[in-house]
Order: C-alpha cells, then sequence, then structure tokens
C-alpha cells in the first residue's frame, strides 16, 4: 500500500513540476495603460490569463533584466 502510494505521488509529481518549470513572465498593458506581468507557459495562454489586460495589449516575453525595467511603466493613451 505504501509503495503505491508512493509510485502515485511520483507520478503526479512528474506531471506538475514540468508544467511549472516551463513558465516564462510575459509583460501586457492592462486597461488603465500600466504595464503587467503575468508567468505562464505559452504566449497564448498568457493572453488568456493575463488580468485587465487592455484589448488593444498583447505580451512581450520578459527574458532579461533589460526588459523588466518597463514594468510598472505607464503607457499613454491608453
Amino acid at each position: 500500500m505504501k509503495t503505491l502510494l508512493l509510485g502515485a505521488i511520483a507520478a503526479a509529481a512528474a506531471v506538475i513540476v514540468p508544467g511549472i518549470s516551463m513558465a516564462a513572465t510575459f509583460a501586457y498593458v492592462n486597461q488603465q495603460g500600466e504595464v503587467m506581468t503575468v508567468e505562464s507557459a505559452t504566449p497564448m495562454q498568457a493572453l488568456v490569463s493575463a488580468p485587465g489586460i487592455d484589448e488593444h495589449s498583447g505580451v512581450l516575453l520578459v527574458d532579461d533584466a533589460s526588459d523588466a525595467g518597463v514594468v510598472g511603466d505607464d503607457v499613454p493613451g491608453v
């Protein structure tokens, strides 16, 4: 019984961990014109899951510190 339980836990961890480790950070503009970030595995998932994303916003992969400098800035005209 213990072996079966440990096997089930290991199988669940194998499924969950790769999904988490493949997440990336994406920047987007919210409805108030502020640059925000969301973590997601793909750009399409980031578009769907970004809270308050503006209807004209896309997503930008944030892959190093220089990209992160825009987070929190305001975008005029939104």
